[in-house]
């Protein structure tokens, strides 16, 4: 067999990840429509597995610390294969509520173990490049996953199948190319401290969360209701993923550069400005760069957060660091889709791009102050 190093196996297999999202969001939404299945329901169906994601990482990140990231990345990726099987061959809705949030288990351990691998092959001169490619391998896939739709027409169970022989596939490749590496659990508790000193990649990673899950949702919304007709939406909504994937890594390779810090400033900055101006503009095409501005800021906020949560952890500390990173993900993935579309509903619509905005600003004031407290200690 071909000899695979361990750093371009983290690529497959969150490129296998990426795939199995993008198959599983809008095929699974697509099918229980045909299905006469109730709005609310759909889109809880999808939060499910965001939930899982969730409340797994714990469990996550402990299996990393006593069976070594070897062992969890495949387990999530057979787990995730599995889920995708079960989905093909059965369409009740309870068993589906069950496998999506074990699909979002098997996600999460596919995550929490790949950002935990890319920390540890990278040096502070190249993880934000090689976090980078990781953001980039993922949404490439994620792009792809949609090709899920045309596969419906083969049946069901194709899309479905796809992704989960796929996630198998790469699951066996994780075995024979990650080497074992025997961890040093630290003792389970609780630390207040160990999260406070995280506290800028914790809330790069919930804004993460909640700006993707939200513009995703948002974005084909906003311009429906301002005028645009489908193919310009689609035109629009192309626009913000390719920033979200092709700029993450010019964005997280010039965090190399001038500091992850200070990159994740920039990052909010550039969200801001783009949000802001998607709010004044005409409504016209010359949206659509605002909008890849926009994706890339959003894009690069994951990489980045992953990052810094490297540059301020023991390797021993890695796991558990990457665990609560990835919780803080899925917190802001379950808030992410439906706060703004409350306040749509609510106040209107460009009051849902403000709330988008005001969180970054938010964000920023975060930042800020956690750079004066860290001014303030090192000056004593």
């Amino acid at each position: 067999m071909l000899n695979v190093s361990p750093f371009v196996t983290t690529l497959i297999a969150i490129f296998a990840a990426g795939f199995g999202f993008g198959i599983v969001l809008p095929v699974t939404s697509v099918v229980l429509e045909q299905q006469h299945v109730a709005t609310p329901v759909i889109g809880l169906m999808a939060t499910v597995m965001f939930i899982g994601l969730a409340l797994g990482a714990p469990l996550v990140g402990r299996s990393i610390e006593l069976r070594g990231v070897r062992f969890t990345l495949a387990s999530g990726l057979a787990l995730t294969a599995v889920c995708m099987l079960l989905l093909g061959t059965a369409l009740s809705l309870p068993l589906w509520f069950f496998i999506r949030f074990f699909m979002g288990i098997g996600f999460g351990a596919i995550f929490t173990s790949c950002e935990t691998l890319i920390n540890r092959l990278s040096t502070d001169k190249n993880r934000g490049r090689n976090l980078g490619l990781y953001g980039l391998a993922f949404s490439v896939a994620l792009m792809a996953g949609p090709a899920g739709l045309w596969m419906l027409s083969f049946g069901m169970w194709v899309p479905f199948t796809v992704a989960g022989l796929l996630c198998g596939a790469v699951a066996a490749l994780v075995f024979k190319s990650v080497p074992f590496v025997q961890e040093h659990p630290p003792e389970l508790r609780f630390d207040f401290a160990f999260v406070k000193k995280l506290r800028i990649s914790l809330v790069a990673m919930v804004m993460a969360g909640f700006m993707e899950g939200a513009l995703i949702a948002l974005i084909p919304v906003y311009a429906l209701r301002t005028g645009f007709d489908p193919t310009r939406v689609g035109l629009l909504l192309f626009g913000f993923m390719f920033g979200h994937g092709a700029l993450t890594p010019a964005l997280s390779t010039l965090g190399d550069r001038i500091g992850l810090r200070s990159m994740v400033m920039v990052t909010y900055a550039l969200g801001i400005i783009s949000f802001s101006v998607v709010l004044i503009m005409p409504k016209s095409m010359w949206l659509m760069p605002v909008l890849v501005l926009g994706g890339a800021s959003v894009g690069a906020l994951y990489p980045l957060g992953v990052g810094l949560l490297a540059q301020c952890t023991e390797p021993a500390e890695l796991a558990r660091g990457n665990a609560l990173t990835t919780f803080c993900y899925g917190l802001g993935s379950i808030a992410g889709p439906f706060v703004p579309a409350i306040i749509m509903h609510l106040v209107g619509v460009p009051a849902s791009l403000f709330v988008v905005a005001a969180c970054l600003y938010c964000a920023v004031f975060a930042w800020m102050a956690a750079q004066r407290r860290a001014q303030t200690i090192s000056g004593r």
